[in-house]
């Protein structure tokens, strides 16, 4: 699997295992503390939902959390997909979306190949890093603007809840719309009953370009 190779090509760690009846692989920094994949998978077939989230939280590969049982929804229920595969803009692991800084979104090429290579094997590509992973975005893209090309690539098969404007006073002269996290902090439940929508040409401009 090309993952699998990946992590051979970059000498990180791959595990694997069960939760729940779910089989798990993620693949790992040596010391644990980057979480560059995450696959969850329940049927034979080739049909997965790719997420791209804001940083890793402690789902692993023998353990998951609410965000990531609720994708698995998303991509069996609603989809009737046979995985979901989760990458981050960020690589660092931290439960506390809170504690997250902007230092922990500097550009990281193996990161992005994870991401890259995760677009373009899944059928579909749902965008869930909230306005913090939107920021990171904004930031990785500056440096490196080529990565807009993951997306453009992959135009046709994105998927989010919807794109929301922030309502932060300082952005008042320079918008910045994001994808909402699935399972936000004040209302966690907000999108626990909604289906996924495709996003339109404006919101891709609306999101990755300023």
């Amino acid at each position: 699997m090309w993952f699998e190779q990946l992590a051979r090509n970059n000498h990180l760690s791959l595990k694997t295992g069960t939760y729940e009846g779910i089989l798990g692989k993620a693949i790992f920094n040596w010391n644990g503390t980057r979480r560059y994949f995450l696959e969850k998978r329940w049927g034979n077939g080739g049909n997965i939902l790719t997420a791209i989230m804001m940083n890793p939280s402690n789902a692993a590969y023998n353990q998951s959390d609410d965000t990531v049982d609720q994708l698995m929804d998303v991509a069996n229920v609603q989809l009737g997909y046979d995985g979901l595969h989760v990458v981050n803009v960020s690589s660092v692991i931290d439960g506390t979306s809170r504690n997250v800084t902007s230092d922990q979104f500097a550009y990281d090429s193996i990161n992005w190949t994870f991401i890259s290579e995760a677009v373009s094997y899944g059928q579909t590509t749902f965008l869930g890093w909230g306005m913090k992973g939107q920021k990171g975005i904004i930031k990785q893209l500056d440096s490196h603007s080529e990565i807009i090309n993951v997306f453009r690539n992959a135009s046709g098969k994105l998927y989010t809840y919807e794109v929301l404007k922030s309502k932060d006073k300082k952005f008042i002269n320079n918008p910045i719309y994001y994808v909402p996290h699935p399972r936000p902090l004040t209302e966690k439940e907000k999108y626990r009953e909604h289906c996924i929508q495709p996003i339109t040409d404006l919101e891709f401009t609306q999101i990755f370009v300023r």
